[in-house]
């Protein structure tokens, strides 16, 4: 008997250490909501019409034509441009040297990929894709009208989305991909399979 447990301890801290492996999940830092992403996309798109502008100009007189659905991003990119040194001229001053900047935003959203997971019974993951585009126009410039698309991708738990998607701003939330058939129908085959193992080797043990 003490010969059968030195023999099946070592094989079970094994299998304990295996299963460890193929549950371990990978760690990410606190995920930002899509609604953060989407504001970080509006910075971006603020250097790049500054980078745009002629060398030495830092007064612009800024129109945003966002609609009702993305106006949540003009304050954004208004302090996007103050943070860079750049004075926002009221509409109603005169001044023929400095260049108008018009930006209209025409699609902001987020889409979910296919799901994946680590090990076996581990938390599903989603590549996240989050997006702005549009046009923006700058008066006495070589080429005025330029068009915008500006994406990042990264990958998020799907047990979070909720958190994540903002129920105020529809833009922010997305279809979630269903789970793959394959994994719906083996997981639980491969838990009783695992239960039946158990089973077998507790009355093995008995038997001695």
């Amino acid at each position: 008997m003490c010969r059968f447990f030195s023999n099946i301890i070592p094989l079970f801290v094994k299998i304990i250490f295996m299963s460890l492996l193929l549950l371990s999940t990978i760690v990410f830092s606190q995920t930002k909501t899509n609604l953060e992403v989407l504001y970080s996309l509006n910075d971006s798109l603020t250097l790049l019409i500054i980078n745009n502008l002629p060398a030495g100009e830092d007064r612009i007189q800024l129109k945003l034509n966002l609609g009702e659905s993305y106006s949540i991003f003009a304050n954004r990119i208004r302090s996007g441009f103050t943070k860079n040194e750049i004075e926002l001229l009221q509409s109603d001053v005169d001044d023929t040297t400095s260049h108008e900047i018009n930006i209209v935003m025409e699609n902001a959203g987020v889409k979910y990929g296919d799901l994946d997971r680590t090990g076996w019974f581990g938390d599903y993951y989603s590549p996240r894709t989050i997006f702005i585009s549009g046009n923006y126009f700058i008066t006495f410039s070589a080429e005025p009208l330029l068009e915008y698309y500006i994406t990042v991708i990264d990958t998020i738990k799907v047990g979070e989305i909720s958190t994540l998607e903002n129920e105020s701003f529809p833009f922010t939330k997305a279809e979630i991909p269903t789970e793959p058939l394959f994994s719906s129908i083996w997981e639980p085959v491969i838990a009783i399979g695992i239960a039946a193992a158990v089973v077998i080797l507790f009355f093995s043990i008995r038997s001695e």
